[in-house]
């Protein structure tokens, strides 16, 4: 089988979405539905809808690996440890209080010793679309404190796939409590960008990471917009959105907003001086309502083989 990712390509030298391809299967028969899709380092992992497999994929290459779990709905993350020779790739899945860890290069699974004293909106625990974010190796979340969950700001939680282990919690460059939205998203693998929009004021602010590491982050402001001139709604939390550092326009993607009970996705565009534009992406195909975008770049990198 070499499926191929419905992908949405965004020009950016005017607003246009441009759809290229639809999920397939060599085999016409065979219909391959899925439900999730992470990415790191130009490999996808997909979850199926009746989450009782996993697939490991590189587009670029065709190559795959087939992973069979229990029916359960888990969220997912896929990650690296740098090795002296290539890179091990890990797969965290992870549901309430279970956590586990699935070795690529050897086939195998090994549960975590982890007791969580906050709490993220993922997509396997919720509706949210909060996928978290791969960079340099390790997952990043927008996650709150178990106990006091809104009343105290939120942070980002990172998952080091090298000690396998959540480091400490890094502070926002903002305070958000509970129903402000805040979305994550990054720019190629190297940088963290955070989307803050108040749910009073509706004020959106975007800001970029200048230092990213497991256990330091230091923040930028890239963007700060008044929406309410603008729209009167405010983004789903947990969405998507990505950035075009040359123009300064943030792209995000949601419902269309312009009725009571989306059936569309839309991507809308922002910049400052009060840019805005709205283009339609289609009608929602899959059960995940909210559209789920990221940044992809091809890579050679082969999927290690069972030893």
């Amino acid at each position: 089988m070499r499926p191929l990712q419905r992908s949405t390509l965004l020009n950016h030298h005017q607003e246009q979405v441009k759809l290229t391809g639809t999920l397939i299967s060599l085999n016409s028969s065979d219909k391959l539905g899925i439900t999730q899709v992470y990415h790191c380092e130009g490999l996808l992992l997909c979850v199926t809808e009746d989450y009782t497999r996993l697939v490991l994929w590189n587009p670029y290459t065709g190559e795959a690996r087939w992973i069979c779990v229990d029916h359960s709905k888990y969220a997912h993350s896929l990650g690296f440890e740098e090795g002296n020779s290539c890179r091990a790739y890990k797969v965290l899945r992870f549901a309430h209080r279970v956590h586990e860890i699935y070795y690529v290069s050897s086939d195998s699974w090994r549960v975590l010793d982890v007791t969580p004293d906050w709490k993220m909106e993922v997509d396997g625990e919720s509706n949210s679309n909060n996928y978290g974010v791969s960079l340099k190796g390790n997952v990043y979340w927008f996650a709150q404190d178990k106990e006091a969950g809104g009343n105290v700001p939120g942070f980002v939680l990172c998952f080091d796939f090298t000690t396998e282990r959540f480091a400490p919690r890094l502070p926002l460059p903002f305070e958000s409590y509970f129903e402000d939205e805040v979305t994550l998203s990054s720019v190629g693998e190297e940088q963290l960008n955070v989307l803050f929009q108040n749910l009073h004021t509706y004020e959106m602010e975007v800001w970029v990471t200048t230092k990213i590491e497991p256990d330091g982050v230091s923040w930028s402001k890239f963007l700060a917009v008044d929406m309410s001139p603008l729209t009167w709604f405010q983004f789903f939390s947990g969405g998507s959105f990505l950035i075009d550092e040359e123009r300064r326009v943030v792209v995000v993607f949601d419902g269309d907003k312009n009725v009571s009970e989306t059936s569309r996705n839309t991507a809308y565009f922002i910049g400052e001086d009060d840019y805005f534009k709205e283009v339609d992406l289609g009608e929602v195909t899959t059960c995940e309502v909210f559209p789920h975008a990221f940044s992809y770049v091809p890579s050679s990198v082969q999927i290690n083989q069972t030893t």
